[in-house]
């Protein structure tokens, strides 16, 4: 939701004009679904209703994307140019490993939050699919087995938005995974930084600072115990 809101603010005229686009789809859809409710117009304009709304789902979903295409291109310089800073002190690294990592938890993040957002949508309306259904059932107006096939159709769509809830899960997994990693990383760095605060004259104390933390370090990650 955030990059969707970042990408109609900051996004250039077309972009704007594709939001419009897709706010005046998903309006029109709803005055339909509202006439259709008031049976100005025939039931089976419903079919009308989900090609509006969805395309106008697809519209936004593309906003969000192309703006998540300009983050990842703006991370990826950011990350040419620590590779042109590692050219010339090799001894950092540790800093690149760092950057590019967090650019890949930054995209995950963002994929979690998007993925949450849009199953809070689709099960919501899965919800009101489904009373909008039961209600017409019990008031009798209408077709029985129109009013079944709506209800049923929620159903379909709560379990939709079930099965996103379960790629939530799986990629909030991999977010803990790539912290994890990026706390090694820190650590790692975090030592190289107080190795090169130490003199250079005291060349006997930097080898025994070495050699402290890299024992530390493979008993923290190694799997060596003390």
């Amino acid at each position: 939701m955030s990059n969707l809101i970042k990408g109609i603010i900051t996004g250039g005229k077309i972009v704007k004009r594709f939001a419009i686009a897709a706010g005046v789809l998903a309006l029109a859809s709803a005055i339909i679904a509202y006439c259709v409710d008031k049976k100005v117009l025939p039931y089976n304009s419903i079919v009308v209703i989900w090609i509006l709304g969805g395309a106008s789902a697809l519209i936004l979903i593309g906003i969000s994307s192309y703006q998540m295409l300009i983050d990842q291109e703006e991370a990826a310089v950011e990350i040419k140019k620590v590779e042109d800073k590692i050219k010339e002190s090799p001894t950092k690294s540790w800093e690149l490993g760092r950057m590019k990592l967090e650019s890949y938890l930054n995209r995950n993040l963002k994929q979690v939050q998007s993925i949450f957002v849009w199953t809070v949508i689709v099960m919501l309306f899965g919800f009101a699919v489904i009373w909008y259904g039961i209600i017409k059932l019990y008031q009798g107006g209408g077709s029985v087995d129109a009013a079944m096939l709506t209800t049923v159709s929620g159903l379909i769509i709560e379990v939709i938005g079930g099965s996103f809830l379960l790629i939530y899960k799986s990629t909030m997994k991999q977010a803990k995974e790539y912290v994890t990693v990026l706390e090694r990383i820190n650590a790692v760095g975090m030592s190289v930084q107080i190795l090169d605060s130490i003199s250079q004259n005291e060349s006997k104390l930097q080898d025994q600072a070495r050699a402290e933390i890299a024992k530390q370090l493979l008993e923290l990650y190694g799997g060596i115990k003390k």
